[in-house]
C-alpha cells in the first residue's frame, strides 16, 4: 500500500493579534491583517487538520479586519458560518455572507472579515487540474478556474454540506484520515465537487470528440488491475495508462462491456475484501465494521453497511459477530 504522511492537527486559541498573525502566516503565507476596534476585545481560534494533500482550516476572528493577501498557489474555499467576508481582487468583488462560500482569489488580494467563523477547504490546485484533466483529455495547463462564487444558490449549498462533512469527518473520526484509501476518495470528492461547484474551463471546453473502440481484453487486463491494486488509491487515468488506452475510452468500453464504470467495479472488490476481512476478523481483538470499511475507503459507515446488506443479505456486524 502507498505510504501516506500522518495525518497532523494544529489548534491554537489567543488573544494576541501578533500570535494568531503568525499563525494565519504560518498555514497561508504572509500578510498583515489591519485591525478596527480595540484589540482588548481581540479572541482568535484556529483548528488546521492536514492530511496531505487536503487541508481543513477552521478560524475564529472576533473583531474586524482586512489585508492585503495571496497570491494562493492552492485551490482554496470558504465556508463562512458566522459574520461575513469580502474578497476584491483586480477583476472581481465578492461577498460572502453568514451560510455562503466563495473561492479565494488565486492573485494578490484585499481580504476584508467582520468577527467571521469560518471553514475553508484547501487542494493543490495541480490535484483539482489533473481531475479535470481526465475529464476532458485536455492538459492540466489548459485548466483554470473562471470566477470566486458558486455557479447557482444550489451549487452553493451543495459546498457548504461537503464543508460540514468533512469537519465532522476531522472530529470524529479519530484514525479514518490516516486510511490511504478513505483520503484518496475524500480528495477526489474535493476536487469533483469544486469542478461542479465554481466556474471553471471544464464548463466551456468545445465539444469532446467520442473515444475510440477498446477491446474486450484490455478490458479484462483492467479488471485484473483493480483487482490487484485495490488497497491502493486508484484513479481511472492510472488503469487506463496501465493498459495503454485513454480513461473517457476505457470508461466507455466498461459501460458497454461490463455494464458500470470501472470505479464501480472497483467498490464491488473493495466490498468483497472488507466481506472477506468480516468474515476471518476476531471481534475479541478488538476489530470493528467502521476500521474495517474505512480501510476500504468507505467514508461513511451508513453507506457501507447499506452495500452490505444489498450485496450479501444481512448487515455487516452480523457477519463479524458470527
Amino acid at each position: 500500500m502507498t505510504d501516506h504522511p500522518p495525518v497532523r492537527r494544529t489548534e491554537l486559541s489567543t488573544r494576541d493579534p501578533d500570535v494568531a498573525r503568525e499563525a494565519i502566516a504560518e498555514v497561508c503565507g504572509e500578510h498583515r491583517p489591519h485591525l478596527r476596534g480595540s484589540r482588548r476585545d481581540f479572541q482568535f481560534a484556529m483548528r488546521v487538520v492536514q492530511a496531505a494533500p487536503l487541508a481543513l482550516h477552521q478560524a475564529c476572528h472576533s473583531m474586524d479586519a482586512w489585508v492585503e493577501a495571496g497570491p494562493y498557489t492552492d485551490f482554496m474555499a470558504v465556508h463562512v458560518v458566522r459574520g461575513r467576508c469580502r474578497f476584491v481582487d483586480r477583476d472581481e468583488e465578492l461577498l460572502v455572507a453568514a451560510g455562503g462560500v466563495g473561492r479565494y482569489p488565486p492573485r494578490r488580494s484585499v481580504l476584508h472579515w467582520t468577527d467571521v467563523v469560518g471553514t475553508t477547504v484547501r487542494l493543490p490546485l495541480e490535484q483539482v487540474a489533473r481531475f479535470a484533466a481526465r475529464r476532458m483529455e485536455s492538459p492540466p495547463q489548459a485548466f483554470r478556474f473562471l470566477g470566486l462564487a458558486p455557479v447557482s444558490p444550489a451549487m452553493a449549498r451543495t459546498w457548504a454540506h461537503l464543508s460540514t462533512f468533512l469537519t465532522r469527518m476531522s472530529v470524529t473520526s479519530a484514525d479514518g484520515l490516516d486510511q490511504p484509501l478513505l483520503r484518496a476518495s475524500l480528495v477526489d470528492l474535493v476536487a469533483t465537487t469544486a469542478l461542479a461547484v465554481f466556474p471553471n474551463t471544464t464548463m466551456t471546453a468545445d465539444y469532446v470528440p467520442e473515444p475510440r473502440r477498446v477491446a474486450p481484453s484490455v478490458v479484462r487486463r483492467a479488471q485484473a488491475y483493480l483487482e490487484e491494486h485495490a488497497a491502493e488509491p486508484v484513479t481511472v487515468a492510472q488503469v487506463a495508462a496501465a493498459c495503454g488506452v485513454g480513461p473517457r475510452g476505457l470508461q466507455a468500453a466498461f459501460q458497454r462491456q461490463v455494464g458500470h464504470s470501472p470505479l464501480t467495479y472497483l467498490r464491488r472488490v473493495r466490498l468483497a475484501r472488507a466481506h472477506h476481512d468480516l468474515t476471518t476478523a476476531d471481534p475479541a481483538s478488538g476489530q470493528t465494521v467502521a476500521a474495517i470499511a474505512r480501510r476500504w475507503g468507505w467514508t461513511s459507515g451508513g453507506r457501507f453497511a447499506a452495500a452490505y446488506r444489498e450485496t450479501y443479505g444481512r448487515p455487516p456486524s452480523e457477519t463479524l459477530r458470527r
